[in-house]
């Protein structure tokens, strides 16, 4: 409603970093000749080039795709799963950073942040994550935060429960709290709004307000990476069954056929 009264201390107005963003920007290039392996489990052909210092990279590009090894290697390595692709480019949606250095450089920042400066308890963050994995369907995100969640605690059960879609009332295997953020990410997500009673028991779960606006920012952050994901057909490590059954995409018109209808 209109009237609706802010749920947020008020702060005093700072400046924006726009002037960071407004640096032109090239756009990705599909990848037409020589295409990596199709998407493993996923039966489509990955859209984008792949980035590597063997296939060259501009100085910027090189200065995000450094860092990605140096931060992302680590949070890989215990999710158990690689941060390269055999011919050296990143997996997952490093490569699309790399691919537009100038704003990828502070969606990577972003990213780093969301996962090592979050006031947000990890498996209450995973748990945000997953439901917005589940939500787009998103093979690559759901792969590597399955494993993330796991390690942050989250049971089997529940994450089998977050695929699903299944209610809050049909969820098992999660805490009280874990329980309350789910309710959270799941009607913000079902309704795009969030009751009053619903923000209450979030709130007293993440353990304050800046735990929950931290959640919020996660959330919203793995919007843009599943899109991203979903946009290029970003494919899984070889070998590796896709999460989730791909939809049936709807048949191409060209613009004459399309008139006629």
């Amino acid at each position: 409603k209109a009237g609706s009264r802010s749920r947020l201390t008020p702060l005093p107005r700072v400046r924006s970093f726009r002037s960071a963003c407004m640096q032109p920007m090239a756009l990705p290039v599909l990848h037409r000749g020589g295409l990596r392996a199709m998407a493993a489990g996923q039966g489509l052909a990955p859209r984008l080039t792949p980035h590597s210092p063997g296939a060259g990279l501009t100085a910027e590009q090189e200065t995000v795709y450094n860092r990605v090894l140096e931060d992302r290697g680590k949070t890989a390595a215990k999710g158990g799963f690689p941060v390269t692709n055999a011919d050296g480019s990143l997996v997952g949606p490093w490569n699309a950073m790399v691919a537009s250095p100038t704003i990828g450089s502070l969606i990577e920042r972003m990213g780093s942040f969301c996962r090592h400066q979050n006031s947000c308890p990890a498996d209450l963050f995973e748990i945000g994550i997953l439901v917005v994995g589940a939500e787009w369907k998103s093979q690559f995100e759901w792969y590597a935060h399955e494993r993330l969640a796991l390690k942050a605690g989250l049971s089997p059960e529940a994450i089998e429960k977050i695929k699903q879609r299944v209610s809050p009332n049909e969820m098992s295997g999660m805490t009280s709290i874990q329980l309350a953020v789910y309710a959270y990410a799941k009607e913000l997500h079902d309704v795009k709004r969030v009751s009053d009673a619903t923000h209450a028991r979030a709130l007293q779960a993440v353990g304050g307000e800046r735990a929950l606006v931290d959640l919020v920012f996660t959330m919203g952050f793995y919007h843009q990476i599943s899109m991203m994901l979903n946009a290029f057909n970003v494919p899984l490590p070889p070998g590796e069954s896709a999460p989730f059954e791909e939809p049936d995409m709807p048949r191409n018109h060209s613009p004459a056929s399309s008139s006629k209808l």
